[in-house]
């Protein structure tokens, strides 16, 4: 279908702001947008149907009463605040007859604290089913999958994990599960959109290495996933903004990774329009703009015509695609059922201690008859979800304190006579457009902590503490209580869920997908977060959450700078497992392995086998450890059980910034298993498998290979030395090379040498034979 230049223009401009621009003569229908991965926005929702029918009061005080009112209409003082209230429900009406309100599901974070592909998935189904009830045709980040570079990121709840492995496999599960109800996900934001400081155009100097090694994988893994639709970031990367960043919208994504799909802009994130369309950036949001940017830049040819066309074309095949009817219902009891199952599934134990130093019995779960005080910032409420972009407003919230009088015989908001277990809830708000400043508990706060938990000690009471946070706190909270939760932001059923495992009726099965450090200033990025004005530099290079944390634990064991580590997690039973073995393949083909897991303990739960990489000789520098496998089981009591996991070769890989490319060392490397975390390995007494590639790579022994490799390797020195004696050679220039400039190849040294070309070869040859050798 040909456009005319008007047309196309209209196509890649935002018309309002969540909604695409249209061509209904041309039958190309209007595509309506919406937040998000944790359920749908309605401030966004009710702003831009306001906006289409030119409603005044969209941004006063009038529509944030309604707003935060919606579903206690009984609070609305004026008429001008009923109005509007009433009008919004009529429009509600023609869209979804029962006015039933959209869920409210757990975010990246929890989802990541799963460890379960198919819960993820479940959750993607469920908010593609309420977007479609709804009449949304994107729905926006889904998913969010920046890293959890600094814990102290405002939207850090939104991404999955520190680790790039475990977003690779956990991410597009959600993608799959929204498309699959007709929906076009959004993977958000494209890239490394890592902090709310100065986020709309900081410049974020990132080394390749860790931008391909850390930052870059989950969006590809979307987009092999099939995603829709990618969001272009706020950022700059290494001084070029990401909607104007050729190298990443067209070379990387659509060339090397084959993105089919349509890429948009943040809202507000395109500076310049025309080059952010010859770029790759297909469509700029929000809406209106204006066209006449285009049109003088096509007049005077800055704009490419056929980039415009092609952005036009893919806008309109995504209308055609994805622009249905809304479904006008939602399934609550299904959608309730995911929603509690990604919260249960999430939920980590970090501890479970005996009550008394005379009883062996833990604290958790809780007896039926316990008399429960319920405390905190909130008053033992939950926080359900962040503010901002990842803010839902529902009806549909499950209260911790209804739910655990479910359970218990009785439960009561504040201290009281006769209780017997204090319940303590720490909330911790997470917020679009603001950093934390800090993860240390507020003052005021703290002190309360410490004295209910100082008075439930001389009562002889259970403590339980719950960390309703958006991300890792730090401070003696964890010391105090006698067990801790945490809950993240859990989402409408987080209070069923959380009550359920106090109860025992569900066993504790998430782990964590990031750590949690003793100290903020312990953690890699602290003094590259979150930068000097709008230059942040990513001095911690690829040693970001664990990578750092386990290596600098493995070198000096007596210092530990990490509380809780990646993978860790607690539950009412405990696990082992055992032999671990290759059943095919290879490094370079990709490993099938198996496991044993044994449920050791009288209660039946799950828990998460996590097989991690070690390379004990590199050349280039490495963690000591990475994820490379990971698979969540279930064991009855004393049940063993074998597991299947799967290790590809970029498991192996590292991507080399001099070469630009991956590159696979030969050399031997370390597999082990784990049902902990990774700290709880010992790289130097590993019982794990030992693997060896003797492929060639470019750090292969040869030509080469530097005289310091040479020089302090005693079996090549010696090889070295031998030669140069039988050939006369001056072994001084050996030693004079190492003291001065020992990056020096050997080839260079012989060539110098003035040794001849058959001279030459012969310890080349020696050299490549000797590669056995190779740790």
């Amino acid at each position: 279908m040909e456009l005319t230049t008007d047309e196309q223009i209209t196509m890649i401009n935002g018309r309002s702001f969540f909604g695409m621009g249209e061509l209904p003569h041309k039958e190309v229908p209007r595509i309506q947008m919406l937040d998000g991965g944790t359920g749908l926005n309605f401030e966004q929702l009710f702003g831009d149907i306001m906006e289409k029918a030119d409603r005044p009061e969209r941004g006063t005080a009038v529509f944030r009463k309604v707003l935060e009112n919606f579903y206690r209409p009984d609070l609305l003082d004026t008429r001008e605040e009923v109005e509007l209230y009433n009008w919004l429900c009529e429009q509600l009406r023609s869209i979804i007859p029962e006015k039933t309100a959209p869920g409210c599901y757990p975010p990246g974070m929890l989802l990541g604290a799963s460890w379960d592909p198919e819960t993820v998935y479940q959750v993607g189904q469920t908010l593609g089913h309420d977007a479609r009830a709804y009449g949304i045709h994107v729905l926006l980040g889904t998913p969010n999958i920046n890293l959890h570079r600094d814990l102290r990121a405002g939207r850090l709840f939104e991404g999955y994990s520190e680790d790039p492995y475990l977003i690779t496999k956990l991410a597009p599960e959600l993608v799959k599960g929204v498309q699959s109800q007709g929906v076009a996900a959004n993977v958000k934001h494209f890239a490394a959109n890592n902090q709310e400081t100065n986020r709309q155009g900081i410049n974020e100097i990132i080394p390749e290495r860790a931008l391909y090694e850390l930052y870059l994988p989950g969006f590809e893994a979307c987009v092999k996933a099939g995603c829709a639709t990618v969001m272009a970031a706020y950022n700059q990367i290494n001084g070029v903004p990401c909607t104007e960043n050729k190298w990443l919208l067209t070379e990387l994504l659509r060339e090397d990774w084959g993105f089919k799909g349509l890429v948009m802009s943040d809202w507000g994130a395109v500076y310049h329009p025309a080059e952010a369309v010859n770029a790759g950036c297909d469509v700029n949001m929000p809406g209106p703009v204006s066209p006449e940017a285009l049109r003088k830049a096509l007049a005077d040819g800055t704009l490419e015509p056929d980039k415009l066309a092609g952005s036009a074309e893919r806008a309109a095949n995504l209308a055609r695609k994805y622009v249905l009817p809304p479904t006008g219902h939602i399934d609550t009891e299904m959608t309730d059922r995911a929603a509690y199952k990604a919260a249960a599934e999430g939920i980590v134990m970090l501890k479970n201690s005996p009550c008394s130093a005379d009883s062996e019995q833990k604290c958790c779960p809780l007896p039926a008859p316990s008399r429960i005080a319920l405390m905190g910032t909130m008053g033992g409420e939950l926080l359900t979800c962040g503010e901002g972009s990842a803010c839902v407003r529902t009806d549909r919230n499950t209260d911790l304190c209804s739910e655990l009088h479910r359970h218990f015989e009785d439960v009561r908001q504040g201290l009281y006579d006769g209780s017997d277990t204090i319940i303590y809830v720490l909330n911790v708000a997470g917020q679009e457009g603001n950093d934390r400043k800090t993860l240390s508990v507020d003052n005021d706060e703290a002190e309360r902590i410490s004295e209910i938990c100082g008075y439930a000690k001389q009562k002889g009471m259970r403590s339980v503490l719950i960390l309703n946070t958006s991300g890792p706190v730090t401070g003696e909270v964890f010391d105090l209580y006698d067990a801790v939760f945490w809950v993240s932001l859990p989402g409408m059923q987080g209070a069923a869920a959380i009550a359920d495992i106090l109860c025992g009726n569900v066993n504790p099965s998430g782990r964590l997908p990031l750590s949690f450090p003793y100290s903020e200033d312990n953690m890699p990025t602290y003094l590259n977060f979150p930068g000097d004005g709008m230059t942040v530099n990513y001095g911690e290079g690829i040693f970001v959450g664990y990578r750092y944390y386990a290596t600098r634990f493995h070198r000096n064991p007596k210092v530990d700078y990490a509380r809780y580590y990646l993978g860790y997690g607690l539950s009412y039973s405990t696990f082992e497992v055992r032999g671990l073995r290759v059943e095919s393949g290879d490094i370079e083909n990709g490993l099938e392995l198996t496991a044993d897991v044994k449920n050791t303990g009288e209660i039946a739960g799950k828990t998460v086998v996590q097989i991690y990489v070690h390379d004990p000789e590199s050349t280039l520098t490495k963690p000591v450890c990475e994820l490379c496998a990971f698979k969540k089981v279930y064991a009855e009591p004393h049940q063993t059980v074998t597991v299947h996991l799967h290790i590809d070769r970029r498991s192996f890989e590292s991507w080399d910034p001099d070469l630009h490319e991956w590159t696979l060392e030969d050399g031997e490397y370390l597999l082990n298993a784990t049902v902990e975390s990774p700290d709880s390995i010992d790289w130097d007494n590993s019982y794990g498998i030992i693997l060896r590639y003797d492929g060639e790579s470019p750090y292969s022994w040869g030509e080469h290979t530097s005289i310091k490799e040479i020089y302090e390797n005693p079996d090549l020195k010696s090889a070295l030395f031998s030669f140069y004696q039988s050939h006369g050679l001056s072994w001084e220039s050996i030693l004079s090379t190492y003291q001065y400039t020992a990056m020096d190849s050997i080839g260079k040294v012989l060539n110098n040498s003035g040794c001849s070309a058959e001279v030459y070869a012969e310890f080349i040859s020696t050299l490549r034979q000797m590669r056995y050798l190779k740790p």
